[in-house]
């Protein structure tokens, strides 16, 4: 989801009104990906909105911290959990504010997670040093070229990423595939039919 810089009452309207926004499956960039997290490690999932990256890598084994701005998604994240028999740890917290720990997770998951680009780099650079020596980043985003698509995304053009800011933005991690593609999106209301994202896995 996209990180506001304001407040968090445009996200608690939205999740009070759609529960599965963005559809109960996990991302299917990091369900290809999540196998070279550490086993039974320790993963950080950023604007994680409903929970549904967290709560499927909690049921792989990953012991997982959750952050998302608001509180309505992290309460509906933890209801779920509740029901699925799983532990998940969950932060309310601005990203455009907020930093996680150093080297303190095995994996990190920015899914959607958009910002503008000062706030990007910061974020990014704060993901990179929350991973531990060996530790896995998996990046979905929309791309510059998803602007106009009725798939989802935001509408702000500085919010939309590029690969070659993603390579910038991680150039001292050991990336292992960055690209942009076209997809096709099936992540519940907000993210249906044709799209254009960019995708990084990288090992710090």
């Amino acid at each position: 989801m996209t990180q506001p810089a304001s407040n968090s009452a445009m996200w608690n309207e939205r999740f009070t009104a759609t529960p599965e926004a963005y559809g109960a499956a996990p991302n299917a960039w990091l369900v290809e990906h999540a196998k070279r997290i550490k086993a039974g490690g320790t993963v950080l999932c950023l604007a994680e909105g409903q929970g549904r990256n967290a709560l499927w890598l909690a049921q792989q084994g990953f012991r997982v911290t959750a952050v998302d701005f608001s509180p309505v998604a992290l309460e509906q994240l933890q209801a779920r959990a509740a029901q699925l028999g799983v532990e998940v740890k969950t932060v309310q917290a601005d990203l455009t504010k907020w930093t996680p720990a150093e080297n303190a997770f095995d994996g990190v998951a920015l899914v959607f997670a958009h910002f503008i680009p000062e706030v990007r780099a910061r974020m990014h650079r704060a993901a990179e040093a929350a991973l531990r020596p060996g530790g896995v980043l998996i990046v979905e985003a929309f791309s510059k070229l998803q602007r106009g698509r009725p798939s989802g995304g935001p509408s702000d053009p500085e919010l939309l990423y590029s690969a070659a800011e993603l390579v910038v933005d991680f150039a001292d991690m050991h990336i292992v595939t960055v690209e942009g593609t076209a997809t096709v999106l099936d992540e519940g209301p907000l993210h249906q039919g044709d799209a254009r994202v960019v995708r990084l896995v990288a090992v710090r």
